[in-house]
């Protein structure tokens, strides 16, 4: 009865969802699938405080490893991986004790190195494992829980990913390449781990002055877009939000600030003394750049042991919140994911997105274009924010800095979509929808799910769902929207002429020819400019056939040559014929890269007429303006 009650009082407050395809239902009909993100951050927090990572010889040493924690506590899980040491790979394995208890009593009774002046006695549940004294062999245990299914961090050749290819190519349809692509790259479970443990090192490693501290992932880390190997994005908060109490009296002596009638610089003063403290103190922490001049300063390293890139930064909690809500439109629908993952995935290999800030598009913009379009379907597949802020209760209210961070956090109230579609039909759809989207004059939200006349004068206008007053896109240049719109243009009219999966042909097909071989070439930074030299000439035998350059795409042992279609051929010429604009007005921009590339092809010219290929026919130059 309880819940029928809830059930009608919350249809009366959203009548807006009777009209859509999102309606309530009563808590006790629902899956337990779900998981909320503080249960998920919480469970994961716990399971680092519980861990310790150590070095050892290699995945033999397991079983002497499993004895000597066995001493302290119950060892609950044991995963091994192997990670980048100077020109060759260290083999690590992260043990996971059942209680904190148990930790910190293997902790208490570590050792540190023989005496050396150059060591310094950090306390730290980064360890390595001594070789055996004694000659007599230890007990093999067999029941060891020791997880092996792990990928490693770094792969010594290229087998896994030449694997991956052929698994994307053997695909029965397009759909079926999307999902597989995020099954086989999404963050495995050692993953999560790893990066929770990273972001627990920092918390140990300041707990003397704050035994409150407080590091939280954020971004790809955590709102279940990240690919394998992602960067990790962290929050420091020196003291726990959650543990203000005001009934309490007894209070704290504090120091005040020297800067404290201007916050930022207070905060570039406490990231200074932090960067100095993982640079000297913190074990596996190196690379460490200090970037404080930025809008959102902070520490970047990297941590030889977990294989991760880092990025602490002491900003509010508003990134933190925002992968939240990515998280929850993530669990909505099973096909958000994939999607995203896959759009993201064909920018990078189209090099529309870098790992460098600049005038690109980000992998947050591309995420937020996505989820607008599924908000945009008919049906829709997800709803708009401004729907699960309306059903947010009083346990759901979130703000930090004056930021409303408030939206529904259960989505056991929520059914599933109508909207049937198959992966490939929303590809199609995105590409279509975006293909006649009119950026010039449109700017989007996804707060309200509708588009809207841009404010102001930036080639793309993206609504940031939270601090609404700022465009996450402000960065992109009319420049690189031009290449998108040319770029999903050219990708729609592939997949609207595309064909399924023909096992006699050996050439890649489907998102293996849309996103193009991830073993392409990086563009190289010259200023503000990326550029990939292969755009502008490359070598080619004069009687080569253009059509046999796509067997050399996907691995195989046999490759049949096949002629194109005249549909292909076409799609083919629109691409490049595309290419070279893009190229030809990048280039027209910078003088100095005009007068490089004017010497690099009277060079490569006057080398032409000698230059001979392997087999000894001569070999054509061929400009790609």
């Amino acid at each position: 009865m309880n819940g029928n009650l809830k059930l009608l009082w919350s249809l009366t407050r959203n009548h807006y969802l009777r009209r859509s395809s999102y309606k309530l239902r009563s808590y006790f009909s629902t899956g337990d699938a779900f998981v909320p993100f503080d249960a998920l951050v919480s469970k994961r927090r716990n399971e680092a405080r519980c861990s310790m990572l150590v070095e050892v010889a290699d995945v033999k040493s397991a079983s002497d490893l499993y004895q000597v924690c066995s001493e302290f506590g119950s060892v609950k899980n044991m995963f091994h991986y192997r990670t980048k040491a100077g020109s060759g790979t260290r083999a690590m394995i992260l043990v996971e004790y059942e209680d904190s208890t148990s930790l910190e009593y293997a902790l208490n009774n570590t050792i540190y190195p023989s005496h050396n002046d150059s060591i310094i006695p950090v306390h730290s549940p980064l360890l390595w494992l001594a070789a055996r004294k004694s000659s007599k062999s230890s007990k093999n245990s067999t029941n060891l829980p020791v997880s092996e299914s792990c990928l490693p961090l770094v792969s010594e050749d290229q087998d896994d990913e030449m694997g991956f290819l052929r698994h994307l190519h053997s695909c029965s349809d397009v759909s079926e390449q999307i999902q597989t692509m995020y099954d086989c790259q999404k963050l495995t479970e050692l993953g999560w781990r790893l990066r929770f443990f990273t972001c627990r090192q920092v918390e140990v490693a300041l707990s003397g002055l704050f035994p409150n501290a407080a590091v939280l992932p954020f971004g790809s880390s955590v709102n279940t877009f990240g690919r394998r190997n992602c960067d990790l994005d962290m929050i420091l908060e020196l003291t726990d939000i959650d543990l203000h109490k005001d009934s309490h009296r007894l209070v704290f002596q504090t120091k005040k600030s020297r800067a404290a009638a201007n916050p930022r610089i207070t905060m570039q003063r406490h990231m200074e003394v932090i960067s100095d403290i993982i640079d000297n103190f913190v074990p596996g922490c190196s690379q460490v750049r200090k970037i404080l001049g930025a809008r959102v300063p902070i520490i970047k390293y990297y941590q030889n042991y977990t294989g991760i890139e880092c990025d602490l930064s002491m900003a509010n909690r508003s990134g933190f919140y925002m992968s939240e809500m990515l998280y929850l439109y993530g669990c909505m629908d099973p096909r958000v994911r994939p999607l995203v993952f896959t759009i993201r995935c064909w920018a990078k290999n189209r090099h529309m997105t870098s790992p460098f800030a600049g005038r690109w598009i980000t992998n947050f913009s591309l995420t937020l274009l996505v989820l607008f379009y599924l908000m945009r379907t008919s049906p829709p597949v997800i709803p708009c924010l401004q729907t699960l802020i309306n059903l947010a209760g009083s346990s759901d209210r979130r703000e930090t800095n004056g930021i409303s961070c408030t939206f529904l956090r259960d989505l056991r109230t929520i059914t599933p979509s109508d909207n049937k579609d198959s992966l490939e039909t929303l590809l199609k759809g995105f590409l279509e929808f975006y293909d006649k989207f009119d950026f010039k004059e449109k700017g989007l939200s996804v707060v309200s799910g509708n588009d809207f006349t841009k404010p102001e004068h930036k080639a793309l206008y993206i609504q940031n769902p939270l601090e609404r007053d700022l465009n996450v896109s402000r960065n992109v240049t009319f420049e690189e929207l031009e290449r998108l719109t040319t770029e999903i243009t050219n990708a729609r009219y592939f997949l609207e002429g595309i064909e399924h999966a023909n096992q006699e042909k050996h050439e890649p097909w489907g998102i293996l020819h849309l996103c193009g071989s991830t073993t392409h070439p990086v563009a190289m930074k010259v200023g503000n400019i990326a550029i990939d030299w292969n755009n502008f000439f490359s070598l080619e035998p004069e009687k080569e056939d253009s059509a046999s350059k796509a067997d050399d795409v996907l691995p195989t042992s046999k490759k049949t040559p096949a002629k194109k279609s005249a549909v292909e051929t076409n799609k083919d010429t629109n691409n490049f014929t595309s290419d070279q604009t893009n190229n030809r007005d990048q280039l027209t921009k910078s003088s100095e890269l005009n007068g490089l590339v004017k010497k690099l092809k009277v060079k490569v010219g006057n080398s032409s007429k000698s230059t001979k290929s392997k087999g000894g026919s001569k070999r054509k130059i061929t400009y790609k303006w």
